[in-house]
């Protein structure tokens, strides 16, 4: 336990029913307002006990503050963060109601849209191998991107069944929350390549080992550093992506406010669902892939693994992203024609000289990737800053590393 954070922030992070992202979340909120108010957690429990009326009121000028910057679904979370925190710590007399009115109404169905099929396309073809791996997991599993800084090898387990091969995975391992889903045999493909990869600089992949890590030094490889990613650093660097390939509309775009036509992480979950509902599985089954609670019919539907993966597996040619599951050579070749021209942008007569039936996958990409990068520069931007531990991510992207600068960043550039 972090002495800082005292018995009281101990007590929420043992509490059940809540996911392991949403306690952390929670916990980032509680702690941000205590700071606010100047007081330890421990400290901030005495006194609202002493003086529920008192916090009241103070909460809801700060409810006032925070309006009018943020979104409603956010200051109702601050609403939630700390009346979970207080009421796990036994704090009586606070009237939630009477707060509750000074809450702005949260939109019960949001704007935004799940990315098409094309549009994931777009975005997997040019990120590098980590971000691909993610993309193509939350899209054929449906998983939160909150579970993920959780997800260890030994919770990805191979199954075949009618000539596929996928995974199995198991999310929240250990926690109230567990549940199994699957990923696609071409997500499985790309986690086991992003496996290969770290194994031949020299890390010693386990069963224990976190499947998403932060970049590490390739040349100077030390696995006591092998750390999982944190989920804010794969938001942001999946943010950062959508915004450089320019693929999203803003709804609003205002001082206080920005929101796109479909969100940067979230979205590849409606993506699931939506897919899911095409390929005719059974809606059931998908609400359990999802992990979401079934009432009553939890305690009665108890599926067997071989029949979740049979209905699963009506939806994998809906959830393949880049390959062309189950289609002939002509139709490949048709697949790698869009890949140029829609995502690379190169005209219809410089892919007429391309021999596509023989050119393999990593040759398109490199192609596109090569494009991208291109128009990039013709965008100026042929020099960036960014923090040492990201060069590994830009690499992979193709630029090339320039100079180390003070406070553990480095100049970056695009090849001449």
């Amino acid at each position: 336990m972090n002495d800082k954070e005292g018995s009281s922030i101990a007590t929420l992070r043992a509490s059940g029913k809540l996911a392991l992202q949403t306690k952390e979340n929670y916990i980032l909120r509680i702690r941000a307002y205590l700071k606010r108010v100047g007081m330890s957690p421990d400290q901030f429990v005495l006194s609202v006990s002493k003086d529920p009326k008192a916090f009241e009121e103070d909460f809801i000028k700060f409810i006032a503050e925070v309006s009018g910057t943020s979104a409603s679904s956010t200051t109702a979370f601050w609403r939630d963060s700390l009346r979970r925190f207080l009421e796990i710590n036994r704090v009586k007399g606070i009237d939630w109601d009477y707060v509750n009115q000074f809450i702005p109404k949260v939109r019960k169905s949001g704007q935004d849209r799940a990315p098409t099929l094309e549009e994931i396309r777009k975005v997997v073809t040019v990120a590098d191998l980590r971000t691909k791996c993610l993309i193509l997991l939350l899209t054929s599993s449906g998983a939160r991107i909150g579970s993920i800084e959780y997800l260890c090898w030994k919770d990805i387990q191979e199954v075949e069944l009618e000539g596929w091969k996928l995974a199995k995975v198991t999310i929240y391992r250990g926690e109230p929350e567990e549940y199994d889903t699957f990923v696609s045999p071409e997500s499985y493909e790309y986690l086991l390549k992003y496996k290969e990869v770290r194994e031949k600089v020299g890390e010693v992949v386990a069963p224990s080992s976190p499947v998403f890590v932060r970049e590490v030094n390739k040349r100077r490889f030390d696995q006591s550093k092998v750390r999982p990613v944190g989920v804010r650093t794969l938001k942001n660097q999946m943010g950062e992506l959508l915004n450089q390939m320019k693929m999203r509309e803003k709804l609003t775009d205002t001082k206080n406010c920005r929101s796109y036509e479909w969100k940067q992480c979230h979205s590849f979950r409606k993506f699931f669902k939506t897919r899911m509902e095409m390929s005719g599985v059974k809606p059931i089954i998908t609400e359990m892939l999802m992990g979401h609670t079934i009432g009553v019919s939890g305690s009665y539907m108890k599926p067997t693994q071989e029949e979740m993966v049979s209905e699963y597996v009506k939806a994998v040619p809906n959830l393949t992203i880049l390959g062309a599951v189950g289609e002939k050579a002509d139709r490949n070749v048709e697949f790698k024609r869009g890949i140029l021209q829609k995502v690379g942008g190169y005209s219809k007569e410089e892919v007429d000289k391309l021999d596509l039936a023989n050119m393999e996958d990593a040759e398109i990409q490199k192609m596109v990737k090569e494009r991208f990068l291109g128009a990039m520069a013709n965008n100026g931007s042929r020099q960036k800053v960014v923090p040492i531990g990201e060069i590994e991510t830009y690499l992979t992207q193709g630029w090339e590393y320039v100079a180390a600068l003070p406070n553990e960043r480095a100049i970056l550039r695009l090849p001449i």
